[in-house]
């Protein structure tokens, strides 16, 4: 009989350690095995995404969930694709595109029917992720998942980015009845971190394509893009524009501008900031050394360094030309793929790579030279002469 006590005194003990252990709903259920939403931890619902806090501002949807203390009862709630939630025992309350702050109401008025409201409350546990439609010149049009406080930089990226003929001054993202244009190289190239704006459910992204005319070609080492034309923009515009400063630098030698129905002209890398081109020009970049040839009546011969500020008179003083033997003013140059002399002014025309700078000599040397040629000949005959009369 004392043994039946002691069993009995032992369960009893078991059930109010168990209750005070895990605790009971107001209903004399137990939380844990209590029937109703899933228990999930606040830690693995916290936001994890969030780049800043959100506040009681946050419009919420479907995909959100909320976190509910109802007096010594904990649970957690996820907004249905029809913008409610329901609370059992408690019923439903539609909280879609509500504000947090509007939706912490409506729920505490929901669930104090049955518990004493000023032990309830309503805290956001995870953000809802959602999709968002890009089109234009992206890597990936369509529908793309998007996680909470995305930024549209970060929304490019993870699409695989712009393609090479996209307009990056007018991105427009479509929210509601307004369009936003974005500026997107204002942001990556002068850091417009204000451009950067967080997407929101049900934007739509455009990204417009740069029209067929009216732009200008940048040409570089394994890659071609282009820029819309502008009246006002320099060189160096264009190659911001094109994103060529997040490129890998070769170490550019000189830019070639080709302009429509004009000659190639050659620059420096440093007149980019002062040099505008028509619309339609390609302009490209060289990494290899460009060279100039100089021959004739100079004492170093060979090939010189191209330089696109300097003339024939710069090459033919680099060669050390003699003013006495050589003659400025029947300076030539050979150019083109079948070679064909020009006549140039050494001092005003300009030089291109490959050119090959012919400085003949002057009057005098010419004439001493034909000088020594007939007093040698003259020599080589009258020993001829000579030779003949004695041997004859």
């Amino acid at each position: 009989m004392r043994s039946f006590i002691v069993c009995i005194l032992l369960m009893c003990a078991c059930v109010f350690a168990s209750e005070s252990m895990f605790g009971s709903s107001g209903n004399g259920k137990n939380v844990m095995f209590d029937d109703g939403p899933s228990m999930r931890g606040a830690a693995s619902l916290s936001p994890a995404f969030a780049e800043m806090a959100v506040d009681s501002n946050y419009v919420l949807g479907p995909g959100d969930f909320l976190d509910l203390m109802l007096e010594d009862k904990y649970l957690s709630v996820q907004i249905y694709p029809d913008g409610r939630v329901t609370v059992e025992e408690c019923g439903s309350v539609d909280v879609g595109g509500k504000t947090f702050a509007e939706a912490q109401r409506l729920i505490l008025d929901l669930v104090s029917k049955r518990y004493k409201r000023e032990f309830c409350f309503v805290q956001l546990a995870a953000l809802k992720r959602f999709r968002v439609n890009v089109m234009g010149a992206v890597a990936a049009v369509g529908q793309h998942v998007v996680d909470p406080q995305n930024r549209l930089t970060f929304f490019i990226r993870t699409i695989g980015g712009l393609l090479p003929n996209a307009n990056k001054e007018d991105i427009q993202i479509i929210r509601g009845k307004d369009t936003i244009h974005v500026n997107y190289n204002n942001m990556t190239t002068n850091g417009n971190f204000d451009d950067d704006i967080m997407l929101e459910q049900g934007d739509k992204i455009f990204v417009p394509f740069i029209p067929m005319g009216d732009n200008v070609t940048l040409v570089f080492p394994g890659y071609r893009t282009s820029v819309a034309y502008r009246s006002d923009r320099t060189l160096q515009d264009y190659f911001d524009l094109a994103g060529a400063n997040r490129m890998h630098n070769y170490g550019y030698k000189a830019v070639c501008v080709r302009e429509p129905d004009k000659e190639p002209r050659w620059i420096t890398l440093n007149e980019m900031s002062s040099t505008t081109v028509e619309p339609n020009t390609e302009v490209e970049f060289f990494i290899k050394e460009l060279f100039v040839y100089l021959g004739g009546a100079v004492n170093f011969l060979g090939r010189y360094a191209y330089n696109p500020t300097w003339h024939a008179i710069d090459y033919i003083s680099s060669g050390g030309m003699n003013t006495i033997t050589g003659n400025w003013g029947q300076v030539k140059v050979w150019r083109g793929e079948k070679p064909k002399a020009i006549s140039i002014n050494v001092a005003t025309d300009p030089i291109l790579p490959g050119d090959v700078i012919e400085i003949p000599k002057s009057h005098y040397e010419s004439f001493k030279d034909f000088t020594l040629f007939m007093a040698s000949l003259l020599s080589v005959v009258s020993s001829a002469f000579i030779i003949y009369v004695n041997y004859k």
